[in-house]
């Protein structure tokens, strides 16, 4: 995408009238011709308006203006383009680059892992960016990860330890973040139980009773997804892709 701010100054009391000629005429025109709007802010004494627009790439840029014209949309608006221009004193653009890739997701996907030893005691760890409390192992996808790949990986990362996972036991959605989780049922088959570089203290497995588990785990959600964890209820999963349709993971 081919990033372009826009600064719009205005004159003092003319925002409304600019604002309304905005969402009727500039916007519909600009999505029309398949320019992105990502976002439209003003400033406290509505005199200045900062618009940031995603263009497909610097060509649509360059040619934008002049297929802009030929619209019927663009035509229509002429007259009331007219009056609206009076109110403006100055408009910019400016071409901008990202520095990273900042974009969050509309909802966010993570995983835990139940992972117990031969005594039924359960394998929690301390993050470091959550240090109130003990968790399961886990965390969220990185980008193009499937949720297999990322439940080990993170119990990897997190404990030094080798799982491999056996079935989906539980799941939630916090509609107040975004982030949907799955918590898989997981049994070790190597590695080292060992603190996460930089991730995790406290690295251990505990015996947990709905009796002493507030003791251990402060964080009611935590609180509530290991002990639905430890009925093991399994939950029907599948991973699969398109073109062609193969499943590569299926547990009952």
């Amino acid at each position: 995408m081919f990033e372009v701010k826009t600064e719009i100054k205005i004159i003092p009391d003319g925002y409304d009238s600019t604002n309304r000629y905005f969402h009727k005429h500039v916007l519909n025109n600009y999505l029309e011709l398949g320019v992105r709007l990502i976002g439209r802010w003003v400033n406290n004494d509505k005199t200045v308006i900062t618009e940031i627009w995603g263009y497909l790439d610097e060509q649509h840029y360059r040619d934008f203006f002049e297929l802009r014209k030929k619209t019927k949309h663009y035509q229509n608006s002429l007259p009331d383009k007219l009056a609206n221009d009076k109110w403006i004193i100055s408009k910019k653009d400016m071409i901008i680059t990202p520095t990273g890739d900042y974009k969050m997701d509309l909802h966010i996907v993570s995983t835990n892992v139940l992972v117990q030893n031969e005594q039924n005691e359960v394998l929690l760890v301390r993050s470091l960016h959550r240090s109130d409390t003990l968790e399961l192992p886990g965390g969220r996808l990185d980008k193009d990860e499937d949720m297999i790949t990322g439940a080990i990986r993170e119990v990897k990362e997190e404990t030094g330890l080798d799982v491999e996972i056996k079935g989906l036991i539980y799941s939630s959605h916090n509609k107040t973040s975004g982030v949907v989780n799955f918590t898989f049922h997981g049994e070790v088959v190597g590695g080292k139980l060992k603190n996460g570089d930089d991730e995790t203290v406290d690295v251990a497995f505990y015996p947990i009773t709905k009796e002493n588990i507030s003791s251990l785990v402060t964080r009611k959600i935590s609180e509530d997804r290991i002990l639905k964890a430890l009925e093991k209820k399994a939950q029907k999963f599948d991973l699969y892709e398109n073109n062609p349709f193969k499943i590569l993971k299926s547990f009952q």
